[in-house]
This record gives C-alpha cells, structure tokens and sequence, in this order.
C-alpha cells in the first residue's frame, strides 16, 4: 500500500501531467502545426502568405506526410514519424522552457499565497480529505454520506448507459449540458449544467464570498452585454476565435485581471525581496520549497530568455513577443491565483496573448514572418487556462507536506511531462495515419480550429488594422473596476463582493461554471447559516462524493464504450 505522502505525491504529478494530453497541449500543438500545408488552397493563398515563412524545424512541411495523418494511410504505407522528429523536438523545447517558468514562480509565490494569504487551494484539500485516515481503507469509505454523495452522479450515469442498448429509456440529459437559457434575447446566454460535479464538489471547500461573486458578476456581464446588444453599441470582433466576445466585456474583464495580478504582485513585494535577498546569500535558505530561491530565479530569468528567443528566432518581432510573454504572464499567474482561491478547474481568461499583441499594437506594422509566427503560436493556446500554473501551484502546495523528499517532486513531475508528451504526441499521430485526423469528432481537427487561427491571422495580413483605441479604454475601465473592488474590499469589513469574480465574468468558460457554481455556493451558505462550521466539516462527504462517483461514473461508461462500442464512443464529460 501507498503511504500517504506517496499517494500525494502521485496526485500532484498527475495534476500537471493532465495538461499534456488532448485539448491540453497535444491536440492543439498537432493540430496547428499540421494546418497551413495540408488545408493550403489556391483560393485561400495560403501558400503565398504563409509557406515562405514556415521552416522545417517549425512545421512538418511535407505535403504527402500531412496529407496522410488527415486523411489516413493507403494499404503499405507506413508512419513518416522522421517527418515529425525535428518540429515537434523544437517545440518541445519551448514548452519545456515554459514549465520552467510556470514551476518558478508558482515557487517563489507558494509561501506568500499559502502562508500569508491562507488561500484555500481546494483542489488539494480533495484529495487530502479522500485518503485521510490510517485504517485500511481512507476514513472517509466508512462514511455514509459519501457513499450517498457518490451515488447521485454514478447513478445518473449508469443510467444514461442503459439508454446506450435501450434507446426507448428516458434519460436525464444534464451531462454534459442540457442547452442554453436566455434572460432577453439580447442577453448572452447561460449553459444549462445543474450537475457538473466536479466544480459543484470543488466549489464547496472554496470561500463563499469568491463562489457568491463569480455567479454574481456574471449576472452583471449579461446585464451589460444585453444593454449593448439592445442599443447596438459594439467595437469591433477579436482578432481571433479564442478570445471571448464581445470584445468590449473582453478587454474589461482581462484589465480586471491584469491589475489582479499587479496588485497581487505588488501585496507580496516584501516576500519578493525576501526571496530575492535569500537567492543572494542574505539570508538563510528556505527548505521548506520544492526547488530553492536562487535555482528558481535563475530557471526564471533563462527561461524567458529561451522563450522569447524562440518566438523571435520563428520569425516573430521583438515587440509582438515582448507583449505575448506579458499578456501571457498576466494569464498565466491570474489563473493559477483564481483557481487556487476558488477552486473553479474550468477557469479561463478572456483575450489569447497573441489577440492582446495583435489589438494593442495594430497589425499595420506587422511583418508577414511576425503574423505567420503568431499564428503557429496557438498551438499552446490551451483556451487561456493558464497552462502549467494552476496545476504547478497545487503540486508545490503539495511538496510543502511531503518531508525531506519534496526536492524529488519536481523531477517526477518533469519525467511525467516528458513520458506525457512522448505518449500523446505519438498517439495522436498514429489515430491520424490509422484513422485520419480530419476524422476526429473533437478540438482540434473537426471543429475547424487550426483553419481558424490561418484564417483570422490572413485576414489580418491582408487588411491590417491599426491599434484599437477602443480596446485600451475598456481593458482600463476594467482595471480601474477591479482597483475599486480591491479598495472596498480592503477598506469595509462588510463588503461582500470579491474581485475575483469580475475578472471571469464574461470568459466563455463561466457560461458553464455559473450555474454548479450558485448550486455550490448557495448549499454551502444554507449549511454554514444552519449549522455552522462544525456542519460544514460534516457535509464535506457528500461533495467529495460527487466527485468520486462522477469519476467512477465516466470510467464505467469509458469501460462500456471500449468493449461494446470500440471506435464509436458517447459523450460523457466534457466541462
């Protein structure tokens, strides 16, 4: 049996080896580099625009080699992987040097987030909750109201899998969304998803005033959105299909968390210096981290420098990648800040680094190498989740408790990048050559995504615009909302609304979020008002029970695909 440092440990290099796969990092990485060769056209131009700026060590430039991963191989043709080698090694590098900079700040910030500022970080009070104990099995097993909790999502699911041979059963149709609710027409809408378990049982062990203010200011966004719409005032459309819209709640919001981060930033200046003295020898080293001061700072600084080197060494300017690196940081830091606090797993922001880069700067100045860089650029786009952080954040919250062995954790957590990359990656390309990418009924291929990213970049290189005033005025008035929500927040002790929930007000992820949120949120402050903290502890169980069936729920239906409908499949999770 697995102690339980061991079993943390597992969970927290499992956390970051979860960003790797699919939607993480390897569908859109696949994707976007195969694209501009295999989907060029005469009509589009693409050849003219784009593949005098794509080298080999860049993309797969091998018409043939592409054609067959979206198409499939022809009997006797075999896998070219040597055509893949080279790209996808470089790429490699580059995010290699990102997890670097994501595991060294989340490093230097744990002790000021964790110890000064008592975060909450539910994702890791979940599984410290769930293998508590010293019996055989976890405490929490010879629970009965876990075992209720974990009923509900399991049963629904198993259910839903009955309708798979008898269609005639009815069915609960809440997984993973049953449609959209509109206040008005003019309003944007509201996915209905009662029983997204995950964010319902996370959402419990978050604070009430974060989970009150995300469904709050959400209701806000669509108060607002739907004046705008109803008066016709609107800028003009992101310069990319990622970005949230309308661009003006957009670049509010993403202002709002860009002074988050600042002020958060500016809060721990006395930490900052603390590290900063330590990694020079000032004061004693703290052996309480995963990785020391001075190693974190100098992976810090090398890994910046290795990234910009390589956005400009693709063709992109000094500018356009100076500004990537900083909308990137601002997302990269708010996000892991948000989900730590709030515990919300589905967390995004609302402008990519390269539509800020793009809006700021205008594109009439920008080089076809620059844009074509750009455009490859989204193939770490990852729905502006944050990337490594958030889950880096919870893994070095989880070495903190793991004793004189923490300094391995980090090693562990690379080779499961590593071994994580190496497995996608090569199975993604084989389900391509097997099957045909174009085949795929998910993100990146079928839903045009790539096609996109060329698409919206062309248009940009054939009619370039100049800096949007507009954009700069709204991404201040959200950053002067969220200094306003700081100072209140700081100054009257009854101030119940948390800044947090401004800046997820309009990302398109909390359309899905609002909804298990207010559910999370209004269950724990009926059980806070009726019993207090004490109840509180107590119904813990049945919310990790949501989680745990919900799991075990996919995981049968997973079971019943691969066995009775292999190379069918039915949609299960998703959000």
């Amino acid at each position: 049996m697995f102690t339980r440092p061991e079993l943390m440990a597992i969970v927290a290099i499992g956390m970051v080896g979860s960003v790797v796969p699919a939607s993480g990092i390897t569908g859109f990485l696949v994707g976007v580099i195969s694209t501009p060769f295999y989907f060029a056209t005469p009509e589009n131009s693409w050849a003219d625009f784009y593949h005098p700026n794509l080298n080999s060590w860049m993309v797969p430039t091998q018409a043939e080699a592409v054609r067959g991963f979206f198409e499939g191989l022809r009997p006797g043709q075999q896998i070219p992987w040597s055509v893949w080698f080279i790209p996808l090694s470089w790429w490699a590098t580059l995010i290699a040097a990102i997890f670097a900079v994501s595991a060294s700040v989340m490093v230097i910030l744990r002790r000021q987030w964790a110890d000064n500022e008592k975060l909450a970080y539910p994702l890791v009070a979940v599984p410290e909750n769930l293998i508590a104990g010293d019996q055989r099995f976890p405490d929490i097993f010879y629970t009965p109201l876990f075992w209720l909790g974990a009923a509900v999502p399991f049963s629904l699911l198993a259910w839903k899998s009955l309708s798979w041979f008898y269609p005639l059963l009815p069915i609960l149709d809440v997984f993973p969304n049953a449609g959209k609710f509109y206040f008005t027409r003019y309003s944007p809408h509201i996915q209905i998803e009662p029983m997204n378990c995950f964010t319902i049982g996370f959402a419990y062990f978050a604070n009430l005033q974060v989970l009150f203010s995300v469904w709050f200011f959400f209701l806000l966004h669509v108060v607002e959105g739907g004046i705008f719409n109803r008066i016709g005032y609107q800028i003009q459309t992101s310069s990319d299909s990622f970005s949230a819209d309308p661009p003006t709640q957009a670049y509010q919001c993403f202002g709002a968390l860009a002074c988050l981060v600042i002020w958060r930033l500016w809060v721990a200046r006395n930490h900052l210096l603390t590290v900063l003295e330590t990694a020079m020898g000032r004061q004693p080293e703290d052996h309480r981290e995963v990785l020391s001061y001075r190693t974190a700072l100098i992976v810090l600084i090398l890994g910046l420098i290795y990234v910009f080197y390589w956005l400009n060494s693709a063709g992109m300017d000094v500018v356009t990648a100076g500004l990537m690196i900083a909308a990137a940081s601002v997302i990269y830091i708010g996000i892991a800040r948000i989900v730590t606090e709030a515990g919300l797993v589905y967390a995004g922001a609302t402008i990519t680094p390269q539509a800020f880069a793009m809006d700021i700067r205008g594109t009439v100045g920008l080089s076809p190498q620059t844009l074509t860089a750009v455009a490859l650029s989204y193939g770490l786009v990852d729905y502006m989740r944050g990337l490594f952080t958030p889950a880096v954040a919870h893994a070095v919250q989880i070495g903190d408790g793991l004793g004189a062995n923490k300094r391995r954790l980090l090693f562990w957590i690379c080779i499961s990048i590593l071994l994580g990359l190496l497995a996608s990656v090569t199975f993604t390309l084989y389900l391509g050559y097997t099957h045909g990418a174009y085949n795929f009924p998910r993100f990146p291929f079928f839903s045009g995504d790539p096609k996109n990213v060329f698409r919206s970049t062309l248009v940009q290189m054939r009619t370039p615009q100049a800096a949007d005033p507009n954009r700069l005025i709204f991404f201040g008035i959200g950053a002067g909302l969220m200094a306003l929500l700081t100072f209140l927040r700081y100054r009257l002790s009854w101030w119940p609304l948390h800044p947090i929930g401004l800046a997820l007000s309009s990302a398109d992820n909390t359309a899905h979020l609002v909804m298990p949120v207010f559910i999370a949120w209004a269950a724990k402050s009926i059980i806070m008002k009726v019993g207090g903290v004490q109840l509180y502890q107590r119904a813990q169980p049945v919310f990790l029970g949501l989680i745990a069936g919900y799991t075990a729920g996919v995981v049968w239906c997973f079971v019943i695909d691969v066995i009775w409908f292999p190379g069918q499949g039915h949609m299960v999770h998703n959000w």
